[in-house]
């Protein structure tokens, strides 16, 4: 499978600028690699809500089925951002109900990239680079830029006040996390305002 790689930029918090990064539309093994590495010891350590995931899993069983994509985003040789998708998902919010949509299975930011690890985090921008990447992967698909997810707790204002998001509640069939859901309108804001 050829692998395409797009530049991004995040923003590197000790200078303030923006520096180049690669965003990939498929993770590969150095990726995983990377995780395994330098993210799990991290986020085992301080029992991160993520911490047991285990992305070499998670890759293995999803990479195989055609509903769902994943993407890594890379700078300065580290892995900064994983993210699996699905596309075949359906719209929960009344106004676009069993329409199609990317539904953001699991986002994961390296650990040094986290308010909820450091209060110095080393890149800004990772999840809202893959955020992007899943509307323009809905559009690309023909959705509008719709797309869904169920948040960890420590992510629900991003996605609620940051992404611009519809906050539809706690979900008794996933663990209550909040299920959020973009528009097509959300989308096309968010997009604009990047």
């Amino acid at each position: 499978m050829t692998v395409t790689i797009s530049d991004i930029y995040l923003k590197e918090v000790s200078s303030g600028k923006l520096v180049k990064a690669e965003l990939h539309d498929s993770i590969q093994q150095t990726h995983l690699d990377h995780h395994d590495q330098h993210w799990k010891p991290v986020t085992t350590k301080l029992k991160e809500q993520q911490g047991h995931w285990d992305w070499q899993k998670k890759w293995t069983h999803y990479s195989t089925q055609l509903s769902f994509q994943s993407f890594a985003i890379e700078c300065n040789g580290e892995t900064q951002g994983m993210m699996i998708v699905n596309t075949i998902m359906r719209c929960q919010i009344p106004q676009q109900a069993n329409k199609h949509l990317v539904y953001v299975e699991y986002l994961e930011a390296a650990p040094w990239n986290r308010r909820t690890v450091t209060n110095t985090p080393k890149y800004k921008l990772v999840g809202t680079v893959m955020i992007a990447a899943a509307i323009q992967l809905s559009l690309d698909e023909g959705n509008q830029g719709r797309i869904g997810l169920h948040s960890l707790p420590q992510a629900d204002t991003f996605y609620r006040d940051q992404c611009g998001m519809t906050d539809l509640g706690r979900d008794a069939s996933k663990q209550s996390l909040f299920y959020f859901e973009m528009t097509e309108a959300q989308a096309v804001q968010y997009m604009q305002g990047r």
